[in-house]
């Protein structure tokens, strides 16, 4: 994939979300799916042959921030690595975020890449609803599977 080609992946993506600028994903990398913010990363000379999106789950609370650590990393223990994603801990902004690399982007539509956004911002509500509630005290496994089950679209 090259520049032209992921400007018109992040178009083609954004018309089928029904974005207001459908060029803006493009030129800032950012769109918000559904009230969850999602980034969108390519390189050609570094990776040609990926794009990374990151997920914003949702500000660490101040309280029960050790609770909530440890459960994001049983959750990456549960998940595996580069095929199925990572979570992890946004220091600059406080926020976990959820990380996905999606290999050979040429081969995904807009159409593809809005259904595989949509998922992930479902997923990342119902993992904000639930893992960044303190009162919710399900095992782990539990809140993984009804994030999933909360999303049940396309995911990369």
């Amino acid at each position: 994939m090259d520049q032209t080609e992921f400007m018109a992946l992040c178009h083609s993506t954004s018309l089928e979300l029904e974005c207001k600028d459908p060029d803006a994903l493009g030129k800032t990398n950012i769109i918000d799916v559904d009230g969850v913010r999602i980034g969108l990363f390519f390189d050609e000379d570094m990776a040609p042959d990926r794009i990374l999106c990151y997920i914003d789950i949702g500000k660490l609370p101040a309280f029960d921030r050790e609770q909530i650590l440890e459960r994001i990393l049983a959750i990456n223990l549960l998940t595996g690595s580069k095929t199925s994603g990572v979570y992890g801990l946004d220091q600059q902004s406080d926020t976990l975020i959820f990380v996905q690399q999606f290999l050979y982007p040429e081969l995904m539509t807009g159409e593809d890449l809005a259904e595989i956004l949509q998922g992930y911002s479902e997923h990342a509500l119902s993992l904000k609803q639930n893992l960044l509630d303190p009162s919710n005290l399900l095992p782990v496994p539990e809140i993984l599977a009804n994030s999933f089950n909360a999303a049940p679209q396309a995911m990369a």
